[in-house]
């Protein structure tokens, strides 16, 4: 009898009849056995056809015997008494069933040719480097100490990868490439492909080293566009795998008009007042991009059509993504533990390390892929009336703060102008009448943990918020009659019209706390921090309450401030507020999450945010507390972010806290609230809040980056024309009120 090839399992329940075939437990290589000591000892009963592994555990096998009842007198003499020819071992021995075979699956053909793939940007070499080289590298690494993630280890070489903003610190150079990697480094740089790139790719000065256990995958991903650029090098060893290319098109799944359903909140907004030159209650188009949901949209997704191909990577192989395959196609690994390939499925080996190569950016990124860019967000046609109203000298126009040329024809179908430090594409601009303009996007941090949840708990968050500081106060009541005054990030408006004797003007980033400002009478609209949509030198003095520590990076606090800058006149004032990690209440650390590379594995595209399932059979109250959707479908289409909750230990010292900066800080939405429906349902369903029935509310995340002292006015440095002249802490908050010299 033949047992190649066969797969056994124990049956559930006891059999009628024995079978020839044993499922034997405490018995196995991790035991020390070797297949021919156990084929010696149960010979004593018959003739043994096979001994094969069971499973993973090395401590099980299957026996299989050329007759039924030869396993039925070895159960009989060894199951659950001491096995003598095998040193006494006692063993646990049922009967086993061969498994039926089936066809695997196979969604999609596996390709073993980058040609095939039909791919732009992607090709693969084969035996890259030698298996002497791949033991080399391999033993390299494993002298070296890993950084342990939620399921994988990585080392960083040049500069970190931060994956709670997917990107690098240019500040943080943490050294030169590694020596051992030259030779591969050498030959990489060789290869025409890499060469004479049309995007400079050389020299590499970043290397991420992944090992990944069997069954650990990728989730699906775009490699950060603003990180690196030219080509991106993933060199595979210790194992092969199979990675899938996703294209997910954008008439089937739009990021514009996904939010069309907020559309009104943008058109039925204006602005109007002395001194902004617009038309009465012009309206202001939208100029921040955001995908929204509406609550229908959560209960019935729109159908994303996605293209797929799948390459094959050999071990010791050298793939190479530039071009279209770099920039428009997400990339992801399967989390299993055997691969389907073309019908067979093949099992991965007990670990994969991959060596990937790239060279960090150190500018915006101008790729042709700007909706999955994250140095541009695609905005609609703007009229070059509108424009115009903002002013203009000559032939440069200023649109929400960014100044471009306006041409009568597309000469290089793009027109590129750097001012105040952040570059803003215009592209096809037609009959001197419209344009299109590109700036930098939102980061998915924000998008998520900040703008989303303010979003969502709009109308509590406004009923908490009505003391005035007296700070604050004291600032605007400073203000000289007649003055334009601006709120950036006014949230529910409670300082808007503070001092009845100025003009007050407001913005934020919430459309929910915009219209509850409307509703109150305000002149307010929606506008992104970093690009207030304000002519320059338009007002008297600014205040910007609580807002720079939501964003995620030093680049964009200081272009926030900036901002604030460009918008005031000379001597004009700014009062700028921040939470102070040296909290009054030092109690409150331990309650928030700090955020570290370690904890916190990947950041998710926003094309992730599913709802599970049904929403209209699936509401709040039957949702258990706790449920997420980590228990992915097989095919793992919805990929979320897992947040891994670290607290301080007690004994740890107050300098370690100290130096933690970046927060999860919870927010509960008290059941009874009216907005705690569909939307809330829908974000406890996707695993973006969860429940407190303890608490009785909906919780949710925001993220911070808490200031130390100092750190406020050492921003401020980096702007031109800022001058300190106060500077305070007030209840939690660094404060500092800087004058506009010259800009």
């Amino acid at each position: 009898m033949s047992v190649a090839g066969l797969r056994f399992s124990k049956p559930s329940v006891a059999l009628a009849a024995p079978t020839p075939h044993l499922y034997v437990a405490n018995c196995g290589p991790a035991l020390n056995l070797t297949v021919s000591q156990i084929t010696e000892a149960f010979e004593e009963h018959g003739r043994v056809a096979g001994v094969s592994v069971a499973d993973d555990s090395g401590t099980r096998v299957i026996v299989s015997f050329e007759r039924a009842e030869d396993a039925a007198a070895a159960r009989g003499a060894w199951n659950g008494k001491p096995c003598m020819p095998l040193l006494g071992l006692v063993m646990f021995i049922d009967y086993a069933l061969p498994r039926k075979t089936e066809m695997a699956k196979q969604s999609e053909p596996v390709f073993f040719c980058s040609l095939d793939m039909e791919i732009p940007g992607i090709i693969l070499h084969s035996e890259f480097v030698s298996p002497a080289e791949e033991k080399e590298l391999l033993a390299a690494v494993d002298e070296r100490p890993w950084q342990t993630l939620a399921k994988r280890k990585v080392q960083h070489y040049g500069y970190e990868f931060l994956y709670k903003v997917r990107n690098v610190d240019l500040t943080k150079k943490l050294g030169e490439l590694p020596t051992f990697v030259d030779h591969v480094v050498e030959r990489m740089s060789a290869l025409p492909e890499v060469a004479n790139s049309t995007e400079k790719s050389l020299p590499f000065d970043q290397l991420t080293v992944n090992e990944y256990p069997r069954g650990v995958g990728l989730s699906p991903h775009i490699d950060t566009h603003s990180a690196f650029e030219g080509s991106i090098l993933s060199l595979s060893l210790a194992g092969a795998c199979v990675m899938e290319f996703r294209k997910y098109h954008k008439h089937s799944y739009d990021l514009h008009t996904s939010k069309a359903n907020y559309d009104s909140r943008v058109h039925g907004t204006h602005i109007m007042g002395r001194g902004l030159d617009c038309e009465a209650r012009q309206t202001i188009p939208d100029l921040h991009q955001t995908t929204y949901f509406s609550e229908q949209e959560m209960i019935e997704p729109p159908k994303v059509k996605v293209e797929r191909r799948v390459l094959y990577l050999p071990q010791r192989s050298l793939l190479i993504l530039s071009n279209e395959a770099r920039y428009g196609w997400h990339h992801y690994i399967p989390h299993h533990k055997e691969d389907v390939v073309n019908g067979e499925k093949v099992p991965r080996s007990s670990r994969r390390v991959s060596f990937t190569f790239r060279k960090v950016r150190l500018g915006p990124c101008y790729c042709q892929f700007p909706h999955l860019c994250d140095s541009q967000a695609e905005i609609a046609e703007v009229p070059v009336s509108i424009i115009n109203a903002w002013g203009s000298k000559d032939n440069d126009s200023t649109v929400l703060g960014r100044e471009y040329t306006i041409c009568s024809a597309v000469e290089d179908n793009a027109v590129h102008d750097k001012i105040h430090g952040v570059s803003l594409t215009v592209s096809e601009v037609k009959d001197a009448t419209t344009c299109k303009v590109w700036i930098p996007a939102t980061p998915e941090i924000e998008k998520m943990y900040v703008q989303e949840v303010y979003d969502a708990i709009a109308p509590h968050f406004s009923s908490t918020r009505f003391a005035k500081w007296p700070k604050v106060a004291q600032f605007l009541h400073s203000i000289a009659p007649g003055s334009i005054v601006v709120d950036a990030g006014c949230g529910n408006g409670k300082y808007l019209g503070l001092n009845p004797k100025c003009f007050f003007v407001g913005c934020d980033i919430s459309a929910p706390l915009v219209a509850i400002c409307a509703q109150r009478g305000h002149e307010v609209l929606i506008a992104d921090a970093l690009f207030l949509p304000y002519r320059t030198g338009v007002c008297d003095a600014a205040i910007s309450i609580a807002v720079l520590h939501h964003l995620s990076s030093e680049q964009r606090r200081v272009r926030a401030i900036e901002e604030l800058l460009r918008v005031v006149r000379h001597g004009g004032k700014v009062l700028i507020t921040v939470w102070a990690v040296e909290q009054e209440d030092k109690s409150l650390l331990t309650k928030w999450t700090p955020l570290t590379g370690k904890y916190m594995e990947e950041w998710v595209g926003s094309s992730s945010h599913k709802a599970k399932g049904n929403l209209s059979e699936n509401s709040l109250h039957m949702i258990q507390e706790g449920d997420t959707l980590e228990d992915k479908s097989a095919d793992e289409e919805q990929e979320f972010v897992t947040i891994f909750s670290q607290k301080f230990d007690g004994q740890e010292d107050s300098r370690q806290m100290k130096e933690q900066q970046e927060y999860f800080v919870p927010w509960h939405l008290p059941y009874h609230r009216a907005e705690i429906g569909g939307a809330s349902a829908a974000a406890v369903a996707r695993g973006f809040a969860r429940k407190d029935d303890k608490k009785g509310a909906v919780v949710y995340n925001r993220y911070y980056h808490v200031f130390v002292e100092g750190e406020l006015e050492r921003l401020i440095s980096k702007c031109a024309g800022a001058s300190v002249v106060d500077q305070f802490y007030d209840k939690s908050n660094w404060c500092v009120v800087i004058e506009k010299s010259c800009y």
